[in-house]
């Protein structure tokens, strides 16, 4: 992993809007779909990002992404009798380097740094039921991307990321870092001109 953020921080620097003198800027909005393993089971997470790019080649941006649907844990609340169930959500920072943004297929590197919350609750909460706890989390997620020019504002990217959970240490409702560590695959949407 840390080979991964040299390798980047140096083409980064390479690329750096103070070392080129002519910079050209860009923007797009961008929906996403990922598909993903959570605790063994077949998990959707939805979500975007916005980048701001320059020299067509660096985009400094955010993210939020958040699971489409609960993921059931082997849990049961006694008050109601339904399965406990965990929801994860994170956003922060997103930093990525496209390689060869001339050609009209090309792939890119990309780091997320974000922070998050892994939630627990009953779907029904309109029947009486315990009160369930919440957590911090540190998500880092590396991806590549193999972007397909559509047209001068569409830009399609397939997507594939592996998530790593810090800051969660320890097991709770049987979910541990490891169900939530995880390689997702997907697709980017990016529109805007750039």
């Amino acid at each position: 992993m840390r080979v991964f953020f040299r390798v980047f921080f140096v083409i980064f620097l390479m690329n750096s809007p103070f070392i080129l003198s002519q910079n050209k800027y860009g923007a797009f909005g961008a929906p996403s779909i990922r598909y993903t393993s959570i605790s063994d089971q077949g998990a959707l997470i939805l979500g975007g990002k916005f980048g701001l790019v320059i020299n067509k080649s660096i985009v400094l941006g955010g993210g939020f992404y958040g699971l489409a649907s609960g993921v059931k844990t082997n849990f049961i609340d006694v008050p109601s009798g339904q399965h406990v169930m965990m929801n994860l959500n994170y956003g922060g920072l997103e930093i990525e380097y496209i390689l060869f943004p001339g050609s009209i297929i090309h792939g890119s590197l990309e780091i997320l740094l974000a922070g998050g919350g892994l939630y627990f609750a009953v779907s029904d909460k309109s029947v009486p039921h315990n009160s369930y706890s919440k957590y911090d989390l540190l998500v880092y997620e590396p991806s590549f991307n193999i972007e397909f020019n559509a047209s001068n504002w569409l830009h399609i990217d397939g997507n594939v990321s592996y998530r790593i959970i810090t800051s969660y240490d320890f097991v709770a409702y049987g979910i541990s870092k490891e169900d939530l560590t995880g390689i997702s695959v997907g697709l980017i949407f990016k529109l805007g001109s750039y």
